[in-house]
């Protein structure tokens, strides 16, 4: 069994070719914890100024320039307290973005990939819309009720507890 894990050319050298040695046996592990196949994804190394406009490409809509401004900088902001980031693109696939900065010590790298493989595989459950519809409300592409928002707020709670619990069993090896 293939998994649809593919690594962007770009990034510092060592930093992809360190994630490139680690990346298969990060996604078989999870894919064989969590028995449930990963949507084709793409991992890149990025630094924080280039989440949000990869976020905003991952959305495949066309914000205000003025929106697209504020997402960038929440973002990056975010992305300053954070090693990963995963989102669902509006082709069906997954975007993994991590913070190459934050991925310099050796020690962090595959927790890293295991937490946020994770993330991926649950991107391919039927929910990963709910993600990409907060995306694109975030945007102004959509719009969505508070309710609806403080509802996908818990499911993320949810997600982001299965990936820590994941992470630390995975990655203790």
């Amino acid at each position: 069994m293939t998994i649809p894990v593919e690594l962007d050319p770009t990034g510092p050298y060592f930093l992809r070719r360190r994630t490139a040695r680690l990346l298969p046996e990060a996604a078989r592990l999870v894919t064989a914890h969590m028995r449930e196949t990963m949507p084709p994804t793409l991992v890149r190394l990025a630094h924080p100024s280039q989440f949000g406009p990869l976020v905003v490409e991952a959305t495949g809509g066309n914000p205000t320039r003025w929106r697209a401004l504020r997402e960038n900088q929440h973002l990056r902001r975010t992305a300053h307290i954070a090693t990963g980031l995963t989102v669902p693109t509006h082709d069906g696939q997954t975007l993994v973005l991590l913070h190459t900065a934050a991925l310099r010590d050796d020690d962090q790298l595959f927790p890293t990939l295991i937490h946020e493989l994770v993330h991926a595989v649950q991107m391919g459950r039927p929910t990963a819309a709910d993600t990409l519809a907060r995306n694109r409300h975030h945007l102004g592409l959509e719009h969505r009720s508070r309710r609806w928002l403080a509802d996908h707020d818990d499911a993320i709670a949810r997600d982001e507890d299965e990936a820590y619990r994941i992470e630390h069993l995975l990655a203790a090896r």
